[in-house]
Parts: C-alpha cells; sequence; structure tokens
C-alpha cells in the first residue's frame, strides 16, 4: 500500500508542478459534476433499515430531537414515498454540505483546484462506499453535513478573525448537538478559537457576546431536548441513555464485591443482578472465557452491544419497575444507571482508564495512526504560534477536532467508525496541504 501511495505522490507531483489552473468558473462546473454523479449513485440504491431506525422513525423516547423531528416533517410531504424522498433529501443536504465545504475553503487556503476536486470525492465517500448514509434511517445522514458546516465555518473565523463566522457556526451547531450529543466537543473548541482571536487581536470586548453563547449552548440545548421530551412524550427530561454510555465499561471492568460501594438496597441489587448477568455470559473483563482472546479491549468493543444493550438495558429495565411504562422504565434507569457510574469508574479507575485509552487508540486502528494525529497536532500548534499561517490553523483545529470527537466517544461508547468517521477526510487534506507546499517552491521557478 505504502508503494502504491508513493507512485502515486510521484506520478501526482509533476503535473501540480505546472503553470496550469482552473478557472473558477471550470472548477465549478467540475466539482457540481462530480457531486451529481454521486447522488445519481445514491438515488439508485434502496433505503436500509437498522435495529436503531425504529426508535427515530417512531420518535420514541431514547431518541434526541433532532432527527426524528427531520424524519416526521419528511412524513408529512412526502405521503406513501417516504424511503425514495428520505434517500433524496438525505443525499441532496450531504452533497450541498459538501459542495459549500469546498467552496469556503478554496477562499482560504491556496491549493491547487486538483486537491479540493480530489478532497470533495474523499468527502463524499460515506454516501457512496461503507457507511452509505443517505440510504438508511440514521442521524448520521444529518449530522454528517451540520458537522461539515460547523467546521468550515470555525476554519472561517480563525483564518479571517471574523466574529460573524462564529455567529453562524452558532445555531447550526445548536441543531447538530440536539441531533446528537456526540459533537459536544465542539463547544470547547469554538471557546478556544474565541479565546486565540481575542488575544490576538487584543480586543476581548468584541467576543464576550459570542464567547457567552457559545458557553451556555449546551445548557440551551439540554433544555430545548428536555421540553421536545414533555411535548411529545410527556416527560421533562433529557434523552434517557447517557447513563447506560457510562456504566458499561465500568461494569465491564469491575469486580464481584463492588456492591460494597453503594449504600441503597436498590443499587445493591441492580449491582448484584446486572454483574451475575455479566459474568454468566463471560462479558466482564475479569471473567472472559473465548478462545483465542487475548485483547480485552478488542472483547469489549465487540461487544459492546451485548454488554450495554442487551443485558444492562433489557435486564435493567425490568430491574428498575414492572409497574412502570416503558418510558418511565427508561428514565428510572438513565436516573439509576447516572447514578451509580462514577462510584463504579473511581474504584476501578485504572483498569476503567487503561480501557478508555485502548478504545480511543482502536478508533484510529492501531497506535501507530494515533501517534501520527498528535505529531500532527504538535506541528499545527508549533506552526501556529510561531508563523501564524493559516495550513497550520488548518491542522491544529483539524486534528484537535478529530481528537476530541474520539476522546468524548470513548468515555462511554465502543469507538466504531459509525462514531468516528466525521473525520476520515481530514489525514487526506492535510497531505494534500504537504504535497501542495512541495510544489510550490519549484513551480516558482518555471
Amino acid at each position: 500500500m505504502n508503494k502504491v501511495k508513493l507512485k502515486l505522490f510521484l506520478l501526482l507531483t509533476p503535473l501540480l508542478k505546472t503553470k496550469y489552473q482552473m478557472t473558477e468558473k471550470r472548477f465549478k462546473y467540475v466539482l457540481i459534476a462530480i457531486l451529481c454523479i454521486v447522488f445519481i449513485a445514491v438515488i439508485n440504491k434502496p433505503i436500509e433499515i437498522y435495529p436503531d431506525s425504529e426508535g427515530y422513525l417512531n420518535m420514541e423516547i431514547y431518541r434526541s430531537a433532532g432527527y426524528p423531528i427531520f424524519l416526521w416533517i419528511l412524513k408529512q410531504i412526502s405521503g406513501s414515498y417516504l424511503n425514495l424522498v428520505t434517500i433524496v433529501v438525505q443525499a441532496a443536504i450531504g452533497l450541498i454540505a459538501i459542495y459549500l465545504f469546498i467552496s469556503r475553503l478554496k477562499r482560504l487556503l491556496n491549493l491547487h483546484s486538483f486537491w479540493y476536486l480530489l478532497l470533495s470525492m474523499v468527502m463524499a465517500v460515506p454516501y457512496v462506499y461503507n457507511h452509505q448514509i443517505a440510504n438508511n434511517y440514521l442521524s448520521e445522514a444529518l449530522t454528517y453535513p451540520l458537522y461539515l458546516l460547523v467546521v468550515i465555518s470555525f476554519l472561517e473565523s480563525l483564518i479571517t478573525g471574523e466574529v460573524k463566522k462564529l455567529w453562524i457556526a452558532w445555531p447550526i451547531l445548536m441543531v447538530l448537538m440536539i441531533t446528537r450529543s456526540q459533537f459536544l466537543f465542539m463547544v470547547p473548541a469554538a471557546l478556544l478559537i474565541i479565546l486565540w482571536l481575542a488575544y490576538n487581536q487584543k480586543k476581548t470586548k468584541n467576543y464576550l457576546w459570542i464567547g457567552l453563547a457559545f458557553f451556555i449552548l449546551p445548557v440551551l440545548t439540554s433544555l430545548m431536548d428536555k421540553t421536545y421530551h414533555q411535548l411529545k412524550h410527556g416527560h421533562f427530561v433529557n434523552t434517557p441513555w447517557t447513563g447506560i454510555h457510562l456504566i458499561a465499561p465500568a461494569f465491564y471492568v469491575a469486580d464481584e464485591e463492588d456492591y460494597q460501594l453503594y449504600d441503597s438496597e436498590e443499587e445493591r441489587d441492580f449491582f448484584k443482578s446486572i454483574f451475575t448477568k455479566l459474568y454468566s455470559n463471560h462479558l466482564n473483563v475479569n471473567h472472559l472465557n473465548e478462545d483465542g482472546q487475548r485483547d480485552a479491549t478488542e472483547f469489549y468493543i465487540r461487544h459492546y452491544s451485548a454488554i450495554a444493550n442487551a443485558t444492562i438495558y433489557d435486564s435493567g429495565k425490568e430491574l428498575v419497575g414492572i409497574q412502570l411504562s416503558e418510558d418511565q422504565k427508561f428514565i428510572a434507569l438513565d436516573q439509576l444507571t447516572k447514578k451509580m457510574a462514577l462510584p463504579l469508574v473511581l474504584n476501578n479507575f485504572k483498569s476503567w482508564f487503561k480501557l478508555y485509552i485502548k478504545n480511543s487508540v482502536s478508533a484510529f486502528g492501531s497506535a501507530k495512526h494515533a501517534a501520527i494525529y498528535i505529531i500532527l497536532l504538535l506541528v499545527g500548534l508549533v506552526g501556529l504560534f510561531k508563523k501564524g499561517q493559516n495550513d497550520y490553523k488548518v491542522m491544529s483545529l483539524l486534528v484537535l477536532l478529530t481528537l476530541g470527537n474520539v476522546a468524548l466517544v470513548a468515555i462511554g461508547m465502543h469507538a466504531i467508525k459509525r462514531f468516528t468517521f466525521y473525520n476520515d477526510w481530514v489525514l487526506f487534506l492535510i497531505l494534500f496541504i504537504l504535497i501542495d507546499a512541495y510544489s510550490k517552491p519549484i513551480k516558482s521557478n518555471l
């Protein structure tokens, strides 16, 4: 694979050292043509329904507001053609977002047009391969394009220093967060951008309001989430699934005697019952029993659904109260597991933290690949503080967002591609920037 990449690099470099550059008009035509080809390919594939899809289609209480509302709107306008309309709308939103991202990025960086076209193809991969996000009823169909729009607004603000770009990003991020709370990591990223701009421009007052807006955004989205559930389900609560995420890795590394951490009989009985089921099914790190199983983290990732969904959720909802309605069971289970998670994590912190780190590393494929991102972040930050060039700003922010996403996801989930693919294009863009920088000194001597 490395030899192939090297040959490709050697073939492309002479082309990029030429003086030829597309006109803006031709570039847009080619970009639109690429995206239209992707669009045609997408709408000619059927839609897929996964186990998670039912919760979105039926607006269940354990799903956050954004995507169920989006699907409800599509149902109102599509009639019996919901599947087709969903594919068309989801593909259109995604490809328009890619077009806007590429067009706006081109104004920020002085790269050869070829790299932007190639980047657009890379960013469109989730629509035609593997995830095929426009062809299913999963929230990624909405969060991916929203994420791209927030990222490009962040980049524009960081490079141009315009507060207006952050104000544009703010409502998009709000919708993104009420669709998937996973994107909470973007709030501290926005605050870092604001601090950087305020420090460099020595105009702190100009950034107070936008800083406050991002600071309160988690509180605001939480209130909106609760309001949605009150209106739809009659319960003023946040989406009741967080506790299961938090306690799943803690249960996986727990010891049998950890029930002693809890004072109430309810908590003790819950722990004993869930731990016994994990123990008997060999889903606890201390009681694994699988031929050839050597890596406890790999086992956790592969069996996460069996731990969290099939055990903690399925068994847990019956333990919290048989007489409760399904929604009330979700709420009671979420409240109980959130309360129990922290003591269990702290008591087994060394094992939990080891699992967390390895789970995070697995998101990148290997420790070597994770190290590449760390090195790129360090290089970007050093270049940012020493030279302040746009290339370093882009590199620093994009790698920081990539690491931030993984760091948050790995706390309570198995860090699989479904939750981390949002930044798969980042490494490609950095590579394109480096190759383009390599070609420029030679180009100037022609």
